[in-house]
């Protein structure tokens, strides 16, 4: 069931551990700032292009957006889910740094 409260504190929780303001990710997805803070207080309940739109922005899942449910087809991307592109982008290369010494 789908709980607006809930749904505010993992879009706040997503836009901190991207390093964004409101402002910025109002500016990035082409929405009002005041949008984007009634998202995070709970006050406004989001649209699905609203919700589509946050989970391409941080790399996640409506379903994670909406419910909370990660389901992922790997545990790195629980780990990388919430980071910015570019961050997940490097976390990859240097990861792939690490595996390729490995060998």
């Amino acid at each position: 069931m789908y709980n607006i409260t809930e749904t505010a504190k993992r879009l706040k929780e997503l836009r901190v551990n991207a390093g964004k303001t409101q402002s910025q990710v109002a500016d990035e997805l082409g929405f009002c700032v005041d949008t984007v803070r009634k998202n995070e207080q709970g006050i406004r309940g989001l649209s699905v292009d609203q919700a589509d739109m946050y989970a391409e922005y941080y790399g996640t899942t409506i379903d994670y957006i909406i419910n909370g449910n990660l389901k992922t087809d790997s545990p790195l991307d629980s780990l990388l889910c919430g980071y910015t592109e570019e961050m997940q982008s490097m976390a990859l290369k240097i990861l792939k740094g690490i595996l390729d010494n490995l060998n």
